[in-house]
């Protein structure tokens, strides 16, 4: 009996483990946006955390014209005012290539508003 409820408690840990400390927040034809559980970091009413936005719709780098596949961005949401910034993100094509990087300073972000519905939203901040 104890051997049976060791090989469930596996095999219910097994898709945990595997995807490691990312969870997606949003899945469509078009991309796959994931959040590093790991990197979340709450300062009062903010979280800090990365993002992984995994695209497969054939989207293309507007300048290199080369193909998107993958972008990676540190990000804060405002949990009160339901407002997000990018701090960082990098753009990378086939094979790793990164195509384009850009940071800012907290300072210097640039605010945007957050749909009440937001999956990344309701995942970072809890749906408060």
């Amino acid at each position: 009996m104890r051997a049976a409820l060791r090989i469930a408690a596996c095999l219910l840990a097994a898709p945990a483990w595997a995807n490691g400390p990312w969870q997606v927040a949003l899945e469509t034809p078009a991309e796959v946006v994931a959040i590093d559980r790991s990197s979340l970091q709450r300062t009062g009413d903010r979280v800090s955390f990365r993002e992984r936005r995994s695209l497969r719709g054939g989207q293309r780098d507007a300048y290199s014209q080369r193909p998107l596949r993958e972008v990676l961005a540190r990000r804060v949401i405002d949990c009160r005012s339901r407002h997000v910034a990018t701090l960082s993100h990098a753009a990378f094509s086939d094979g790793d290539a990164l195509i384009e990087h850009q940071a800012v300073r907290l300072r210097d972000a640039a605010w945007q508003p957050l749909r009440q519905d937001d999956p990344v939203f309701r995942q970072v901040c809890g749906g408060s």
